[in-house]
């Protein structure tokens, strides 16, 4: 295998072939947490390019393999719009936002069932098999509940229809014997602002998961949404205590981006006939891994003043993420091949991390525009600033650098104070709460681990220092910490 020949493969894993995900797919512990039907709902969070999406994409042909007679229903966020469902009744109390929630999701089934017996419904007809009472559902498996009024509603098409053509669906409906019902849902919240309206709208979907995971036998919900969005609606929503034992975040350690590299490269080496070198008995899957790994990389790479394995940069500078990670090594590995060298190296990494770093800035300011159109301003605000401030000289470069110069609108409300610039930045995950200690080792904290970090402006939130996060540095050319910034605010270096 050589540099040159291989081919890191989809960056945007939802887009490969089942066969091909299922070759490069690392399965953490908490995922197979999704199969345990013990577990009614589970709830992943994840920024952008952690694999949300090829998480819901690899569970929905995981459980139809374990579970052959489950129903599995598998859409977007934006497929539970109101619009969809032809749904006009003004909503005004928690009630009507649960009860209304609970006729979309019966809904969403019974278009599956349709489908599956392949019979075609009109806007009317469809309308009309969604007003079904929820009340008669309790204690039922929502699949036999569901068929036997699609049954009722097959026979009334007689007076229209040929009677043998109708005796068919019903046949073919009387067959379906669907113990479990998973129903998997990608970006629940993809446009979410945290406004009052939408705050309820998301937290009573919530309850209404509940109420149906408790009425109904059989239904399974499995959700992903972003990470700075649950901890807004559970402050929001004091009820959605009782669901927080189902939230998890996906995360991915240095070793799990290790193993991740290395099963691209493994899937490339089957499917390419290229050979990688066997294990060795006397090896450890992680020496294994390392080894595999040393066929594209170099082993080591200067990093903090220190030396570490390139797979712990790649980690680093793709914000944890395996989206970002995968588009770094394409980018790198094409500058080592113009620089004509046959591994990547840390020279590689310098020399695209502007680039790199700019195209970050911009899936940011995507994946945010909605919240915040002035969003790109204030990221290139801090073209120049300090790697490293303390919260008072954050808050006093925002007064200086953003709102003496803009009055930018967050979440669809006015703007009158850099805290709530400082949190929008930190919520998102441009700017990282830092933690030192007296020995020089440094933690980093994000939105999704203290929600409650700038959110008050006499709290001086444990004397935590605020740095941009190094996958933005290079495109904004972030000032590295000199000896004399290290003084000011009582730096360490590791």
């Amino acid at each position: 295998m050589t540099l040159k020949g291989f081919d890191f493969g989809n960056e945007a894993g939802d887009d490969a072939s089942p066969e091909e995900l299922a070759s490069y797919f690392v399965e953490q512990d908490e995922f197979k947490k999704h199969l345990d039907l013990n577990r009614r709902i589970f709830i992943a969070t994840a920024r952008k390019g952690v694999g949300k999406s090829i998480l819901i994409k690899h569970l929905s042909h995981t459980i139809k393999a374990k579970f052959p007679d489950a129903l599995v229903i598998r859409c977007r966020g934006s497929d539970l719009a109101r619009d969809a469902f032809k749904l006009t009744t003004p909503l005004i109390t928690p009630n009507d936002y649960i009860r209304d929630w609970m006729v979309r999701i019966c809904a969403i089934v019974n278009r599956e069932i349709a489908n599956t017996i392949g019979f075609a419904l009109t806007d009317d007809e469809i309308t009309l098999i969604e007003s079904a009472e929820l009340d008669g559902y309790k204690q039922k498996n929502i699949v036999s509940c569901l068929t036997a009024r699609f049954e009722k509603f097959l026979e009334k098409l007689n007076v229209t229809a040929k009677k043998q053509e109708i005796k068919d669906h019903i046949s073919i409906l009387k067959r379906i014997k669907s113990p479990s019902v998973f129903i998997l849902i990608d970006d629940l919240d993809a446009t979410f602002q945290n406004t009052e309206s939408e705050c309820l709208s998301i937290s009573t979907f919530f309850s209404a998961c509940r109420y149906l995971t408790q009425d109904i036998i059989g239904i399974n919900f499995r959700l992903t949404m972003r990470s700075d969005v649950w901890p807004t609606i559970r402050r929001y929503d004091e009820s959605l205590d009782k669901l927080e034992q189902y939230v998890y975040e996906i995360e991915w350690s240095a070793e799990e981006f290790r193993t991740l590299l290395f099963k691209r490269i493994e899937s490339q080496s089957i499917s390419n006939g290229f050979s990688i070198p066997p294990k060795e008995a006397s090896e450890s899957i992680k020496e294994h891994e390392e080894r595999t790994l040393m066929l594209l990389f170099v082993e080591k790479v200067e990093w903090g003043q220190k030396y570490v394995h390139s797979y712990k940069v790649i980690h680093t500078l793709s914000y944890q993420r395996p989206r970002w990670a995968i588009q770094l090594c394409k980018l790198t590995q094409k500058n080592a091949l113009l620089k004509r060298r046959t591994l990547i190296s840390k020279e590689d990494i310098d020399d695209v991390w502007g680039d790199y770093g700019a195209k970050r800035i911009a899936d940011l300011v995507a994946e945010h525009k909605h919240q915040c159109k002035q969003i790109e301003e204030l990221i290139t605000a801090f073209r120049g600033a300090d790697r490293l401030m303390t919260r008072d000289n954050l808050l006093i470069f925002i007064k200086n650098k953003i709102l003496n110069h803009i009055t930018p609108f967050i979440d669809s409300i006015k703007v009158t104070t850099q805290i709530e610039v400082g949190r929008f930045l930190f919520r998102i995950g441009f700017l990282v709460a830092r933690s030192d200690d007296e020995s020089g080792e440094y933690f980093h904290y994000n939105f999704r681990a203290m929600p409650d970090l700038l959110n008050s402006r006499t709290d001086n939130d444990f004397n935590m220092k605020w740095e941009i996060h190094p996958c933005y540095r290079q495109a904004l050319d972030i000032k590295k910490i000199n000896k004399s910034q290290r003084a000011k605010i009582g730096f360490t270096p590791r």
